[in-house]
């Protein structure tokens, strides 16, 4: 009765039969059928295995149950239930293994049969049969499509493997009801997710193939497998004219043909024009008449700005999709995200995360992480924090505990080598008590996750100084400023105070003065001392309307469209100290920019993304001075009113007029940093020029008479 079976199969039914007459039980059972499948090595034995039902298991329950017989019967009689299962096992191999039984159509059809001594024993133990009957299904689902050698799944990924039981996903039960409802549908049967970076677009993917998995679907879906399918591995490797149109086309008839996959294209934008070189068709273009008819099922991903930028201009393209648009999670939504997701990050690491915890993670993540999206943003902070926790976790004493573990580990076997049973059993007591004390220090340790630990993430990410003592921070701005810039003590009183008043950051300041009083110098100091990026630009290479483009980027259409720009710079460092050098000789076009930045802390650039400004230190400087009298007008034109606009001003928080450079404050600075002895002070003084040049001048004086001394 063998001839339709492999060898593995043909053999547990013979172990059946040794396991019925060692038992002693008078016919062979489906019992004896799970026995000996239990007791062999194949992926079967090792799915029950994992459910804690394993050969011995099985066979005391047996016992327990059933008992064992007083006399051995020698003819093996097959019971019909074990009979009718074998029958069920045949049909189900000649569907889907060329009529090859294997353990797996065993298995599969007593749980189908759901009768007999096997399925009344499995219902003993803690496991689901439901369960255990999805999972061999896949398993063997899976298999087939293994041995059919599909192209599909050798360029895809399936997503259906590796997922728990329990929800992946909270609070997108509508979206996923509305991605299931879409699939269902006889016409337009194609969903495409729209949201952010980070919203949850492929999780929500993830979500339903793991109801797929579990049968949490309607029967219609029941059994359908979701492949990943990346453009850049289906392009890959087609080096002729083609090449790429056939692989596509191929898994197209694969998919069609299989009538149980449903294609899962992320970042689908990528498809418009892939592999789409001269004289070839692109993969939108092959994909289009198979989605208009239905006969393809696939979901897809992207983001808002690109979905407009290419798919959205593909008219034929776009119709043949319905749009699901994922918006980010407001805060109790994310409250009832983490405390989902927080459990499974402490059984992960290992530690406890509080509820102070939870809520530090997103009041700043909200705060400091703004230029990414939720979820995504938090569960980074989290997984990062943990992981720097983990990094952490092996403290010096703990290190130095095993060391001392390790010595008394190696005194111990010394002695039980030299006989001394009496000092080796000192040892494992004194190693016992050191290893219950090095993981009381563990359990500790695993408790501290604290603000300080985020702050410190944070600060590493974004580049910010967070965990400053503000009292000493100001003082030291003070202390720095007074030191090196001289002759101005009101201005840099008047500075100090606007940072003591605005302590959030996002100031803005107008330094006026003349040439080399110590404008740019200043900010430069503040930079240092803050610890911020420094961001200089010189406004005099923004004379013309068309210089704006180098700030924003070039518009659509114009040279240099979508090449670095400006203020770039302030994408990646949203935390930077920002100096427009010399702001008067710029273009009123670009003054005009400016005064959107210093009223709504954000401009557009010519991409359409936000570039904010709202956490950045803005310093303007300018050479303006007051005019003469003109007319016979008594009173002088102000200069700042003669260059820039009410509007500009008022929109400035601070405005720092810095003073001319007096003569002692000349010889003061000469005092300090002239190292040539021979050179008078008073003559290199009056060979500056200090009242048109300032200090900038008398410093290269100075450089070059010290370098003067050196030569000597």
């Amino acid at each position: 009765m063998f001839h339709n079976y492999g060898f593995e199969v043909a053999t547990i039914l013979k172990n059946a039969e040794n396991i019925r007459f060692n038992l002693r039980h008078p016919y062979v059972g489906t019992e004896h059928l799970l026995l000996a499948i239990l007791q062999s090595d194949n992926e079967v034995s090792k799915i029950f295995a994992l459910n804690d039902i394993t050969y011995e298991a099985f066979k005391n329950v047996l016992l327990e149950t059933v008992g064992q017989a007083s006399t051995e019967q020698e003819i093996n009689l097959y019971t019909p239930m074990l009979k009718k299962v074998i029958e069920i096992a045949n049909m189900e191999a000649m569907d889907n293994n060329k009529g090859v039984v294997t353990p797996s159509h065993l298995v599969l059809a007593l749980l189908e049969e759901g009768e007999g001594v096997a399925i009344r024993i499995l219902m003993q133990f803690d496991a689901s049969i439901d369960d255990l009957y999805i999972e061999l299904k896949q398993t063997l689902s899976s298999k087939n499509k293994k041995n059919k050698n599909l192209e599909v799944l050798k360029i895809g990924v399936s997503m259906n493997n590796g997922l728990p039981t329990e929800k992946t996903i909270v609070g997108r039960d509508r979206e996923v009801d509305l991605m299931i409802e879409t699939l269902l549908r006889k016409q337009k049967n194609n969903p495409l997710l729209i949201g952010k970076a980070g919203v949850g677009k492929t999780a929500l993917v993830e979500e339903l193939a793991r109801r797929i998995k579990y049968h949490e679907v309607p029967k219609e879906l029941d059994g359908m497998e979701i492949i990943l399918l990346e453009m850049g591995a289906l392009v890959a490797g087609t080096k002729y004219r083609g090449e790429f149109e056939e692989r596509l086309h191929k898994i197209i008839k694969e998919v069609i043909s299989e009538k149980n996959i449903i294609l899962f294209i992320d970042e689908i934008h990528s498809m418009v024009n892939a592999g789409g070189a001269e004289g070839a068709i692109c993969a939108s273009d092959i994909l289009k008449p198979y989605l208009a008819r239905g006969e393809l099922k696939i979901i897809g991903a992207t983001t808002l700005k690109e979905y407009h930028e290419f798919l959205e201009q593909d008219k034929a393209l776009d119709r043949r999709f319905e749009k699901i648009l994922l918006e980010e999670p407001n805060e109790k939504m994310m409250q009832t995200i983490l405390d989902a997701v927080v459990p499974t990050f402490e059984k992960y690491y290992d530690m406890k995360i509080t509820a102070k915890n939870k809520q530090d993670f997103l009041y700043y993540s909200e705060k400091y992480l703004f230029n990414k999206s939720n979820p995504d943003r938090t569960i980074d902070l989290i997984d990062s924090v943990c992981a720097h926790k983990k990094v952490k976790k092996a403290s010096h004493d703990s290190h130095k505990s095993q060391e001392v573990l390790a010595k008394i580990r190696r005194k111990k076997v010394k002695s039980l080598k030299k006989g001394d049973f009496k000092t080796a059993l000192k040892e494992a007591m004194d190693e016992e008590a050191l290893r219950k004390k090095i993981a009381t220090i563990e359990e500790q340790e695993k408790l501290t996750i604290t603000t300080a630990d985020i702050l410190e993430i944070i600060e590493a990410k974004m580049h910010v100084w967070i965990q400053k003592d503000e009292e000493e921070l100001f003082q030291t701005l003070h202390d720095e400023l007074h030191t090196k810039i001289l002759g101005q003590e009101e201005a840099l009183s008047k500075i100090v105070e606007s940072f003591q008043i605005n302590k959030e950051g996002n100031l803005s300041f107008l330094f006026v003065g003349g040439s080399g009083v110590g404008k740019t110098e200043s900010v430069k100091i503040i930079s240092q001392v803050l610890k911020t990026e420094w961001i200089r630009i010189d406004m005099s290479e923004y004379t013309t309307p068309e210089s704006i483009y180098k700030l924003i980027g070039s518009p659509p259409g114009y040279v240099g469209y979508k090449e670095p720009y400006i203020f770039q710079k302030i994408k990646e460092h949203p935390y930077a100290t920002v100096l427009f050098d010399e702001i008067e000789k710029a273009h009123p076009k670009v003054l005009n920019l400016l005064l959107q930045i210093l009223d709504e802390s954000f401009v557009t650039d010519s991409l359409g993304e936000t570039i904010r400004f709202d956490h950045t230190y803005i310093f303007l400087t300018s050479n303006a001075t007051p005019k003469e009298n003109i007319g016979f007008s008594s009173t002088k034109k102000s200069s700042l009113d003669h260059y820039f606009s009410k509007e500009f001003l008022g929109r400035i928080d601070a405005v720092v007029h810095f003073k001319p450079i007096t003569k002692s404050v000349a010889l003061e600075y000469i005092t300090k940093n002239l190292e040539n002895k021979a050179i008078s002070p008073e003559d290199l003084l009056n060979e500056s020029e200090i009242d048109k040049y300032g200090l900038r001048n008398l410093k290269n004086l100075i450089m070059k008479k010290n370098r003067q001394k050196i030569s000597l």
